[in-house]
C-alpha cells in the first residue's frame, strides 16, 4: 500500500475500533470476519478439493486434535473459527488466513511422507492465527507509514521521496518484523506437535523438502520476509537436542497419494511460497478498490506461510 492511500483505511477502522482498544489493530471479530470473507474467495477462484477427499479428511482430523489441544479460556477469549481445506494445485505452499482458515496446496501435502510432517506445519499455521500475527504486523505498518506520511508531509516531500522511503521501510523494518512472527510460529508450533505427541523432526523434513525443490536458489535474508531455512534447521535441531524428552517414531501416512516432484512459481530467483495463489491465479494489484482478499493479500501482511523460505 503506498502511503498516500493510508488514510482512508486507517480512519475506517479507527471507526470501526473501540476507543479502548489499539484503533490500528482489526478486532478478534473484524479477523474472523475478514478471514471468513478472504477463505470465501479462495474457494471460489481456487480448486478445492471435495470433503470425501482422504487428504482432506486426515487434514481436519489432524487439525481438529491441536486445535482440541488450545486451552478452554483461550477459545473464550479468541473464538476463532478454524477451518482447513486443500487446494488442487502443484504449488508447495499453505497458508493461514486472520481468524481461522488454513489452506494446504496439494503440491506440498502429496510430498509429505509422516503425519508429523502434517502436523508441524499445522502447528505453525495455527500458531499465526492464535496469535494475531496478521493484526499486530497490519496495526505495526499502519502506524510506522502514518508516521513517515506525516513527517514527510510537514517536510514537503514529493511522491518519489514517499516512495522510495516506503519501500525502504518495508525492507528495514516491515520485513524483520515478519522474520520474527515466523520464528516465533516456529517455536510455538514445535511446542504444540511435542505436547501432542509427535516427533518435532516432522517439521525439519517440510524444510528439507523446500530446500531440495528451491534448487538452491535463495535472496539475502534481508530481503526475505522469512528466515534463512538452513537457520531455521539448525534452530530446531538445538532445540531437540536440549530437549529432554524422548520422542516417539514418526507416524506414516495413511493417506497414499505422495509425489516425487512438485512444480514451484519463482519469483526474483526465489520460490513463491506464501503469496496464497496458485500460478494460474491473476497477480493482485496494490492500491485501488479490489477485492476483500486482493486488500487483504496485497496490501498488507501475506497470509502466513508455514516458513520454508
Amino acid at each position: 500500500m503506498k502511503v498516500r492511500c493510508l488514510i482512508p483505511v486507517v480512519a475506517a477502522f479507527a471507526l470501526l475500533t473501540p476507543a479502548s482498544a489499539d484503533p490500528f489493530r482489526p478486532s478478534v471479530r473484524q479477523q474472523i470476519d475478514l478471514g471468513k470473507e478472504a477463505a470465501a474467495q479462495v474457494r471460489k477462484e481456487e480448486k478445492i478439493l471435495p470433503d470425501s477427499d482422504p487428504r482432506v479428511k486426515e487434514l481436519r482430523r489432524l487439525g481438529a486434535m491441536l486445535v482440541s489441544q488450545i486451552p478452554d479460556k483461550e477459545k473464550k477469549d479468541k473464538p476463532f473459527e478454524y477451518t482447513f481445506d486443500v487446494i488442487d494445485s502443484k504449488e508447495i505452499n499453505a497458508f493461514a488466513l486472520p481468524g481461522g482458515p488454513i489452506f494446504f496446496y496439494t503440491g506440498l501435502l502429496d510430498k509429505m511422507k509422516t503425519e508429523d510432517e502434517v502436523i508441524g506445519i499445522l502447528g505453525h499455521e495455527l500458531t499465526h492465527i492464535r496469535n494475531q500475527h496478521w493484526a499486530s504486523q497490519y496495526a505495526d505498518n499502519m502506524k510506522r507509514k502514518v508516521g513517515i506520511l506525516v513527517v514527510l508531509t510537514i517536510l514537503q516531500a514529493n511522491s518519489d521521496i514517499l516512495n522510495a522511503t516506503d519501500m525502504l521501510d518495508s525492507i528495514l523494518v516491515g520485513l524483520p518484523y515478519s522474520r520474527k512472527h515466523e520464528t516465533e510460529s516456529d517455536n510455538v508450533g514445535y511446542d504444540m506437535m511435542t505436547n501432542a505427541g509427535y516427533n518435532p523432526r516432522g517439521m525439519i523434513d517440510v524444510f528439507k523438502i523446500i530446500i531440495a525443490e528451491s534448487k538452491g536458489s535463495k535472496p539475502p535474508e534481508i530481503l526475505n520476509s522469512h528466515p534463512d531455512t538452513e537457520k531455521r534447521i539448525q534452530s530446531l535441531e538445538q532445540r531437540i537436542k536440549a530437549d529432554k524428552r524422548k520422542f516417539p517414531a514418526m507416524r506414516p501416512r495413511k493417506v497414499t497419494t505422495f509425489v516425487t516432484a512438485a512444480d514451484v512459481t519463482w519469483n526474483a530467483g526465489w520460490p513463491n511460497l506464501g503469496s496464497g495463489q496458485s500460478s494460474n491465479s491473476a497477480p493482485l494489484q496494490k492500491g485501488g478498490s479490489g477485492s476483500l482478499l486482493q486488500r487483504l493479500l496485497a496490501e498488507q501482511p501475506r497470509p502466513q506461510w508455514c516458513g520454508t523460505h
